[in-house]
């Protein structure tokens, strides 16, 4: 089968859902024998070099689409537009990504002019910190996406508002990674309780703001303490984690890491931290669960669906400074009273780690959304 996947933003961005791209598509590829392109436009900021994508996409056929930006939102113009007709009636199936105001109409134009089936990934958040945002999903998208054949939700969550809109063909299909170069690394014990976070800084999204002030209200409560607090990520110019580091030594910024170097980073944690105000999946707690590492989580989309309290983790109170810090503080009591409790859970993270291969997932879509 051809399967056409098409995305708003530029797989050099190189977060999650680039990551994602690479990955499941050449699990469809090498497993299934589907063949398989990938159109992106060009949103994002560039984290990967071209032959860095390149490397990670194998020989998956990848083509961009510079479009005009205006106030972060795609505006298609007509060579753009005859582009993605030609690419649509070449291929069988198309999967796009939703959650990027007029993207959803464009592929709807698109499907009923090629009448080409169509699924609609739910990869973004579905609301999030943008009024403007949230106002479009529900007096626009909630209607334009019934258009669609098919729905992959990500967590229970939206499939649930989805169901709620009149929305048919809804999929539930987790995401996943390539769980094998964690699942190897060996759990170490250290001489300070090691936390770790990932995400992009530039977004309030991840909660950091939360999480830098959750943090020094910490250090200052526990002055003498024996917790380090790593952060990897980029944002362009703003950077908050910086700042705070400067005025804390046990607060350090690893700025962006290469996936082929997270393993190394994971293994000198204990902890996960994740402080997201949305998080509709979160490929990144695979991979702490998968390198033997508990989480510490807020009760959003994608945890909720994976995070088992005392099992592989623990749930934030609440989505707020003090919530963040009644969470730390537990977790470190716990490590300072008995440090193998949190070692023991390694088994039942890389339990959790395993269900979310990226393989399951390419089986599930082969099965559920173009096996048909």
């Amino acid at each position: 089968m051809k399967l056409l996947f098409y995305s708003p933003v530029d797989l050099c961005a190189g977060l999650g859902c680039e990551r994602w791209h690479c990955d499941v598509t050449n699990s469809l590829k090498n497993k299934f024998g589907h063949q398989i392109k990938i159109i992106t436009g060009n949103l994002g900021y560039k984290r990967w070099s071209e032959t860095y994508l390149l490397s990670q996409l194998q020989s998956i056929p990848h083509e961009r689409l510079n479009y005009p930006i205006v106030i972060s939102s795609l505006i298609p113009t007509p060579g753009i537009f005859f582009k993605l007709l030609t690419e649509f009636r070449l291929a069988d199936t198309v999967h796009f990504i939703h959650g990027f105001i007029g993207q959803d109409i464009l592929m709807a134009i698109l499907k009923i002019l090629t009448r080409k089936r169509v699924v609609v990934g739910h990869h973004a958040p579905m609301f999030h910190f943008s009024a403007i945002h949230n106002l479009y999903m529900r007096c626009v998208s909630r209607y334009v996406l019934k258009i669609f054949d098919a729905h992959m939700a990500l967590n229970c969550q939206d499939a649930k508002a989805l169901l709620n809109w009149g929305i048919k063909n809804i999929h539930f299909i987790p995401s996943g990674v390539r769980v094998e170069r964690f699942l190897s690394l060996p759990r170490k014990t250290h001489s300070h309780l090691n936390f770790l976070s990932v995400g992009r800084y530039d977004t309030p999204q991840k909660g950091f703001d939360l999480l830098l002030e959750a943090i020094a209200k910490f250090n200052q409560k526990y002055p003498h303490n024996k917790a380090v607090f790593r952060f990897a990520g980029s944002g362009g110019s703003r950077n908050p984690i910086n700042n705070y580091a400067q005025k804390a030594d046990n607060i350090i910024d690893l700025g962006f890491v290469m996936y082929e170097d997270m393993p190394k980073i994971y293994s000198f944690s204990d902890i996960f931290l994740l402080s997201s105000r949305e998080e509709p999946f979160g490929l990144i707690l695979v991979e702490a669960w998968s390198s033997g590492i508990p989480v510490l989580a807020t009760k959003t989309e994608g945890p909720k669906d994976m995070l088992l309290p005392g099992k592989n983790g623990w749930f934030f109170d609440e989505i707020s400074v003090s919530g963040i810090l009644t969470g730390i503080e537990k977790i470190y009591r716990l490590w300072i009273a008995d440090r193998s409790k949190i070692i023991q859970l390694e088994k039942n993270c890389r339990d959790t780690g395993k269900i979310y291969s990226i393989d399951i997932t390419a089986y599930k879509m082969d099965q559920n959304l173009f096996n048909l």
